[in-house]
Parts: structure tokens; C-alpha cells; sequence
């Protein structure tokens, strides 16, 4: 992919190379502009407007007729303002009058030849890789692009592209001139329509702005690999390819903001407190990023350093000094950045959520506001400054329904609760999610995580004006065949893997199968996830009770942050699995508060996901919340709620992690009440020890369904 990938290019990786569902969230992103509260044009109406599109009768454009020559050139010739040439010399003997000035000026710019009889076939039709010369011809000013042609691997008919016209295609898909199709063909030689030709006449028409976004990246900067398509994907040094094949095509309008929760998450960026990736961001050279919330996990003071060291903006406009009530002064609430003459607006925005997803010692008397009334007091601010486009680059989480394509969550709420006009784009985090749209006439994206999709936004901003005029939200795949590494960055990443190599290649243990965060019922509650105990989760919960002791341990499904695969485990990866650095604690419990710990559901599956040790429990999710468990013991028989009484008898002695104890972690305020919590071992290195101890008894890390976890409900 070469640097403006639009999104079209975003939608092609979509066809080719996703899910049938990522596909239709493109179409869904076309769709919705057509629909949206705020008035957006069609392609073919834009070009109307502009001059470049006559009717056949006052409003009969004919959009899905094929395209002739003479009307592609003669569309051209409007849209570029092509010099002037002398009609007569446009002697092809079958041109009609009204045809030959439109020809002669484009073969006076080189754009267009006719045929070795003399004739130029004017109503001949116009393949897709032959629009495609035209419009690049244009473009560059009939020069050969420089492209990086990795980017026509999107397509299964690649090679049927014609070799001289290649650089074209890639150039072309690179700037959206072509919208993917559902096969996942480009179809060099299908004929195109003038409603595509109006589409493809837009980079020409208008000022283009490529927004690049990624979110959650979590310290995932070496490569990773899909084993389905046995091809290697994502890592920072592909991210810098994919930024460098925009730039190439795009140079003087791309955008690269992140959304937050850059820095932890692996070894190679925890061990230099997000330094690696602070370093191979500034690589990439983006324009801004947001503050995620777990951007605090290495402590306040860690943070503040980093933003004053980073090389591009960290913002963070909703984040408020409880003492003061007004913005905290160690990060700024947006920056404004230049682009092909256009004054672009960057605002932060961090996640409300943050409050209860942070512990709750490093965000100590600070708030984490609504973010709707800020976007737009900041954006009457900007515009005041003489801004012309106003984005978001945020932590706000987004979810998209695969089937209706609606988009929810914080995301959504942001373009709802600004007026029409007041944004022009939204980048969101936080959820780990896929979704690319057009809310309230507003496109948002989010990228997934890891660096394995790549957000698009790409708008098409009136030259004289200076709005916004039309726009498309999609996502970019990230495989490495679809582009070429940055060798700098690469170089880079492989440093820091060198001072990290021994320990993190250190074997602990052999896991006997894949073990994942995936719940024992997987397979029978409709592929729900968070539904109780899962394998990581038991033998995590099994480590924490050991080390401490204790009668039971608890932690939360969300801080377990990644599967492993069969064969050696080594540190590196247990690191993947647990990169927070939290710490168990450990203090004592009453039966109810132990009930009440267990009947707190999940904001994703609004299941009981907390994952446990020493307990054997059988409950039912049909029954209203705090009244789903009813049956409670200990693994050796002892009660602790059954026959609905509860052993008020003794206490019970606890360990969790130190983010659930505050009682503000993820909704489990409950271990807020309790006030004996006593330090113990990194989390981290009791599951390493843990594992330690099964490779020295000779044994390996295997986990079966020991059934502590019944759900009456699926057994009815």
C-alpha cells in the first residue's frame, strides 16, 4: 500500500481479505453518507455541480450507462481545465464536432491516444485499468506515478492486470478512485459507468484529506502472523509502509493520529516504560494522539514524562483537575497542524470509562467528563482561530452491528451529541473493535487493536470553500504482503528486541494445548466469551491462591490479554498474557460479599466473567441480577452460600488483583468494603513460578473443565 490509501483501498482489503461482514461495513460507510442527518451529495451530484457532468434531459445523468470515450475525456477536460488546443488537430475521422476540442486537449496533455487507422473510437467503452491511467495521468501531470504496486495484492485477479498499466492501478486504488468489488476482483477489463467516472473525477475536483488512524496498539510493535492466512500481519514497521505508500501518493494531505493505549502491553515497550513505541511512533511521524486510560498504568508521573518527551502531540481535552475543576495543565486539549493549505484541528478526548478501568490510585483527583459539550466549545474555539477541519482522535469506544450496521457506544455518542457541522471526523479506541461508518453525517473509525487494521477516514474538502464536502470511513488491513516494512522503523523494533531477547526466550513451561480466554461453554452458549471460567483464567486464579495461600482467589477476565498456543511458553508470551504489572493482594471476606463479588456481570456479555479459584458455584443467568448464584462451596465441601443462607460461621480469607481491590476496577465495588488488604506477590511472576513448579515436577501446563463453573441454565 502506498501512502493514500483511501477508502477505497481501505474497503479492498475489506473484500479481499476479511470477513464478508468487514466487506459490508464499507458499503454501510457509502450507504450511510447518502442517509445521514446532514446534507451529503452524491458522487455524481458533486460532479454535476461542478460542471463536469451534463444530463441527457434536465435530470437524467444516466449513471449506471457505460461510459464512452468521448464522455470520460470530455469529463476530464471540465474537471482538470485542460489547456486549450487547437480542435483541429484532433483529426481522428470519427469524432463529432461537439467531441473534438475535449479530445484535442487531452492528446495535447498526453492523456489519451486514438487508434493506428485515425480513428479514436469515441463510443467505444472505457475499461477500469484505462480510467485508471486517465485520472493518474491527470493527477501527476502526465507523469509515470512512483507507487508501490503491494497494494493490487488486494486482489485475487492481479495478475490479469496489464503490466504498463499496473503503476496506474495502484496509484489509482491507493487514492479510492475505485470502489472494491464483493469477489474481490479489481476486473481491469469491466467497463465503467459514469456514475464511476463522477467517483473517480473527485481527487481531481477536490482537496483530499487521508486521516490514518490505529488505537490500542499495547506495545504490540514487532510483527505478528495469521496462521488462517499464513501471512504476517500488523507490527509498526508495516503500520510505517502502509504511512509511506499514503504519503507517496498523498503528500501534502495525509494525517496520522492514534487513539490511545500505545504504550502497555508487551516486553519490549513495558520494560522501557512505552520508550520503544514512543520511539517508533515518532518514526511514523504522526500528528497527534490520544490519551487511553491505560496510558496511566506505569503511574501519573511516567505519563506527564512521556508526553513532554514525545515527539508529537498526546492530548487529552476532557480530562479535569478535581481541585481546580478545570483542565489538567500537563497535556493540551488539541493541536492544529497544516495540510495542503488547510488548517486541520486535532482534539483528545480520553474515555470516560477510564474512571473505572484504571487503578484508582493513579487517576486520584482527576475526572473524566463528557466529552460532547468540550467538542463543541472547542470547536467554536478552533473555528475562531480560522480552523477548516475539525477531528477527534479519542479512546471513546465504538461497537458496530454486523448485520444492521448501526453504530453504538461512546463513539457514536460523541457524533450524535454534536451538532452537524461541528466535527468532520472521529477516531475512537478502547473496545478492540472493527468499526467504520458515518454517524449523524460524521465518518468514525476504530481500528481493532495491535496494529492488525489500520482506520481511514478520507475527505473531500471544496477548494474554495475550504468544507468538507463529502466523505468515507473504512478500515485497512495490515498484512505484510500489501506493502513494504519501513526499514528504519524495522530497525529500530529490532533493537529493542535484542536487549530484551534472553528474557523473553526463556522457556517456564510446555502447555499440552491451546489455552484460551474463551469460556468453557464457547461452543454451547452461542460463542459468548465472557461466560464464566475459562482456561487461563482457572489456572491464573489457581496460581494467585497458591502463592498467597488463601481460600479463594478472584481477578477479572478483562486483564487476562491474550491466548496461548501449544508448545513452550516462554516469558514473553506469559508477559502478553499479563502486562499490567498489578500485584495480588489478599485480606478477608464475608460470604456475602463473596456472592456479591460473583454476581457482578459483564459489560460486554452481561454474564457473571469473573474468574476464580477455590469455589465451586452453580448459577443461572435467567434469574434477575444479584440473584443468579445458588450454590456457593468452597472446593472441599464448605458452604458459603447455599440453600439460599449464607455461612456466617467465619470469614474467608481472599486474594484479587490490586485494580479490583480499590472497588472501583471494572465494577466490583464490592472489594472496595473490605479493609485488611495485605500486598503480595507480582501476578505476573506467581503464574511464572507457578509454572516453574510443573516443569520441575516433569509435568506440563494443561487445563481441563474441572467444573467449578455450572450454569444451570444451559443444562435445563
Amino acid at each position: 500500500m502506498k501512502k493514500t490509501l483511501t477508502t477505497r483501498l481501505t474497503a479492498l482489503a475489506l473484500v479481499t481479505v476479511l470477513t464478508s461482514s468487514f466487506a459490508s461495513s464499507m458499503a454501510f460507510a457509502e450507504s450511510a453518507a447518502a442517509t445521514s442527518p446532514t446534507t451529503i451529495k452524491s458522487d455524481m451530484r458533486l460532479a454535476v455541480d461542478k460542471g463536469v457532468v451534463e444530463g441527457y434531459g434536465d435530470s437524467d445523468y444516466r449513471g449506471a450507462n457505460e461510459a464512452t470515450r468521448a464522455e470520460v475525456v470530455t469529463m476530464i477536460n471540465r474537471a482538470a481545465n485542460l489547456t486549450k488546443a487547437d480542435a483541429g488537430s484532433a483529426t481522428f475521422s470519427d469524432l463529432a464536432a461537439w467531441q473534438k476540442q475535449a479530445v484535442a486537449n487531452a492528446v495535447a496533455a498526453k492523456l489519451i491516444s486514438g487508434f493506428a487507422d485515425g480513428t479514436f473510437h469515441p463510443n467505444a467503452s472505457v475499461t477500469r485499468q484505462e480510467l485508471a491511467e486517465l485520472i493518474v495521468r491527470v493527477v501527476t501531470g502526465g507523469q509515470m506515478p512512483k507507487v508501490n504496486e503491494n497494494v493490487l495484492n488486494y486482489f485475487k485477479d492481479s495478475a490479469s492486470i496489464a503490466q504498463a498499466s499496473r503503476p496506474y492501478v495502484a496509484y489509482a486504488v491507493i487514492s479510492g478512485i475505485f470502489a472494491p468489488s464483493l469477489d474481490g476482483n479489481f476486473n481491469p477489463t469491466a467497463a465503467v459507468t459514469r456514475d464511476e467516472v463522477a467517483k473517480a473525477l473527485k481527487p481531481v475536483l477536490f482537496k483530499v484529506v487521508d486521516i490514518l488512524s490505529t488505537n490500542d496498539i499495547h506495545g504490540k510493535i514487532e510483527v505478528g502472523f495469521d496462521k488462517k492466512r499464513n501471512q504476517g500481519q500488523g507490527g509498526i514497521e508495516t503500520l510505517g509502509g502502509i504511512v509511506n505508500d499514503f504519503r507517496a501518493v498523498n503528500p501534502k494531505g495525509t494525517v496520522v493520529v492514534d487513539g490511545g493505549d500505545a504504550w502497555q502491553g508487551t516486553l519490549i515497550s513495558n520494560t522501557t516504560n512505552g520508550q520503544s513505541v514512543m520511539d517508533t511512533m515518532a518514526q511514523v511521524n504522526y500528528d497527534a494522539a490520544a490519551i487511553g486510560n491505560h496510558e496511566f498504568d506505569f503511574g501519573r508521573d511516567v505519563l506527564i514524562n512521556n508526553i513532554k518527551n514525545a515527539k508529537f502531540p498526546i492530548l487529552g481535552a476532557n480530562i479535569i483537575d478535581d481541585k481546580s475543576g478545570k483542565r489538567v495543565d500537563w497535556t493540551q486539549p488539541y493541536v492544529i497542524v497544516e495540510k495542503d493549505g488547510l488548517k486541520i484541528g486535532i482534539i483528545g478526548f480520553a474515555t470516560p470509562q477510564t474512571k473505572t478501568t484504571t487503578k484508582s490510585t493513579n487517576i486520584a483527583g482527576l475526572s473524566f467528563v463528557n466529552p460532547a459539550p468540550l467538542a463543541k466549545e472547542l470547536s467554536e474555539e478552533l473555528r475562531a482561530k480560522g480552523v477548516d477541519i475539525i477531528m477527534v482522535t479519542s479512546h471513546l469506544p465504538g461497537e458496530q452491528n454486523q448485520k444492521s450496521q448501526e453504530i453504538i457506544s461512546e463513539l457514536a455518542d460523541l457524533a450524535n451529541g454534536t451538532g452537524n457541522g461541528t466535527l468532520d471526523a472521529i477516531v475512537g479506541g478502547h473496545s478492540h473493535l472493527r468499526v467504520s461508518g458515518i454517524v449523524n453525517g460524521i465518518p468514525v473509525v476504530e481500528a481493532q487493536s495491535w496494529l492488525y487494521a489500520v482506520g481511514h477516514i478520507q475527505l473531500f474538502v471544496d477548494k474554495t470553500t475550504k468544507k468538507v464536502v463529502s466523505s468515507n470511513a473504512s478500515l485497512l488491513e495490515t498484512y505484510t504482503n500489501l506493502t513494504t516494512a519501513d526499514a528504519k522503523i524495522h530497525q529500530t523494533v529490532e533493537d529493542y528486541k535484542a536487549k530484551i531477547s534472553t528474557k523473553s526466550s526463556e522457556v517456564e513451561v510446555v502447555v499440552a494445548e491451546p489455552l484460551t480466554r474463551k469460556s468453557f461453554r464457547y461452543a454451547a452458549n452461542g460463542s459468548v466469551e465472557r461466560d464464566g471460567a475459562t482456561q487461563l483464567g482457572n489456572s491464573i486464579t489457581d496460581a494467585m491462591r497458591a502463592t498467597e495461600k488463601s481460600d479463594i482467589a478472584f481477578t477479572n477476565i478483562g486483564g487476562v490479554r491474550a491466548d496461548l498456543d501449544k508448545g513452550d511458553l516462554t516469558y514473553g508470551k506469559m508477559f502478553e498474557v499479563f502486562p499490567f504489572g498489578n500485584y495480588n493482594v489478599t485480606g478477608t471476606m464475608t460470604a456475602a460479599q463473596i456472592k456479591k463479588a460473583l454476581e457482578v456481570t459483564d459489560k460486554y456479555s452481561n454474564l457473571p466473567a469473573i474468574q476464580f479459584s477455590g469455589l465451586k458455584v452453580e448459577w443461572d443467568s435467567t434469574k434477575p441480577l444479584g440473584e443468579k448464584y445458588s450454590k456457593i462451596t468452597l472446593v472441599d465441601g464448605t458452604p458459603i452460600y447455599v440453600d439460599g443462607k449464607f455461612n456466617t460461621d467465619r470469614t474467608f480469607k481472599v486474594t484479587t488483583n490490586d485494580f479490583m481491590a480499590t472497588g472501583s476496577g471494572d465494577g466490583f465495588t464490592v472489594f472496595g468494603e473490605v479493609k485488611d488488604w495485605k500486598d503480595g506477590a507480582v501476578m505476573l511472576d506467581a503464574w511464572v513460578d507457578y509454572a516453574k513448579s510443573l516443569k520441575a515436577a516433569g509435568k506440563q501446563l494443561s487445563v481441563q473443565d474441572d467444573g467449578r463453573d455450572v450454569r444451570l441454565d444451559l443444562k435445563k
